[in-house]
């Protein structure tokens, strides 16, 4: 149970959002394995099946002004635009969905923001290399006064979110989890590893293991500094690409097709040299555009 949770309920509650998650039991190769169904924050209607929104709603809440407009970046695969457009809406925040002018981007996640949320104004970039398309935008916010999120939201009370999260089950000896830009990996590892023991992460990303390497030693002064045990976590690259959606491979849950779907299929290939209890963290349901 997280701490403080009456004034967690109060403060973050929305429309579609719950803030407790069951944690469920599978069998992999006659290996139990539990699963923490973080996807179910959302309920797939009001708010997508993803398990940031706690940390997304947190951040905004105490980060952002709610007398400025606010924009950030969403490309295909990702949530983010519909999420913050909800909470945007909620909170009565001018909030402008940027995402790429492209074929490959689906939009009638468009759409069906826009009917749920009417208020969320759209703002297209030619399509480019993610970070490209984000320093357009960022400059763009400068010249209209916007307000963007962080890449990757690396900020304090984002990965603080993620290390709430996870205190109440770091008895576990092994979390599996995707990596993406390794804001949630910096958050779950601090509340994940206990003082003195002898616990394992292991971070399957489908970039390529630098990317995360680099987040997780960035320097003392930084934000997301505070990596406990170094030794102790293991980023292990995907065969799969991340557009790869993985249609002939089937988890006993709901995953998503870019990221935790390839976490499932490497630790059913990799579970029998795991020693001790295992933990699954599934961020993600299936993603349906």
């Amino acid at each position: 149970m997280i701490k403080n949770m009456d004034y967690q309920l109060k403060k973050l509650s929305m429309k579609g959002f719950s803030i407790d998650t069951p944690l469920e039991k599978y069998t992999l190769k006659g290996k139990q394995v539990f699963v923490k169904r973080e996807d179910l924050q959302g309920d797939g209607y009001y708010l997508p099946p993803l398990g940031k929104i706690y940390c997304v709603k947190k951040y905004i809440e105490e980060e952002i002004d709610k007398n400025k407009p606010l924009t950030t970046l969403s490309i295909d695969g990702s949530w983010t635009g519909w999420l913050v457009g909800a909470i945007c809406e909620e909170m009565n925040i001018e909030y402008y969905y940027s995402y790429p002018l492209s074929k490959k981007f689906n939009t009638k996640i468009l759409d069906d923001v826009l009917e749920k949320y009417p208020n969320t104004k759209l703002n297209g970039i030619r399509a480019n290399m993610t970070s490209i398309m984000f320093n357009i935008m960022k400059r763009q916010s400068l010249e209209e006064g916007w307000q963007t999120i962080p890449y990757g939201f690396e900020t304090q009370t984002f990965i603080n979110g993620f290390k709430e999260r996870i205190e109440p089950y770091n008895h576990f000896d092994n979390l599996v989890l995707i990596g993406a830009t390794g804001s949630s990996l910096v958050g779950l590892q601090k509340g994940f590893f206990r003082e003195n023991s002898n616990q394992k992460i292991h971070c399957v990303n489908v970039s390529n293991p630098p990317t995360i390497i680099r987040k997780l030693k960035i320097n003392d002064t930084s934000i997301v500094n505070s990596l406990v045990n170094s030794d102790n976590i293991s980023i292990h690259k995907s065969p799969f690409d991340f557009h790869d959606r993985m249609e002939f491979y089937k988890t006993p849950f709901p995953t998503n097709q870019f990221w935790e779907r390839k976490g499932w299929y490497w630790l059913e290939e990799n579970i029998k040299s795991i020693k001790g209890s295992i933990l699954f963290w599934n961020m993600g349901s299936e993603y349906t555009y």
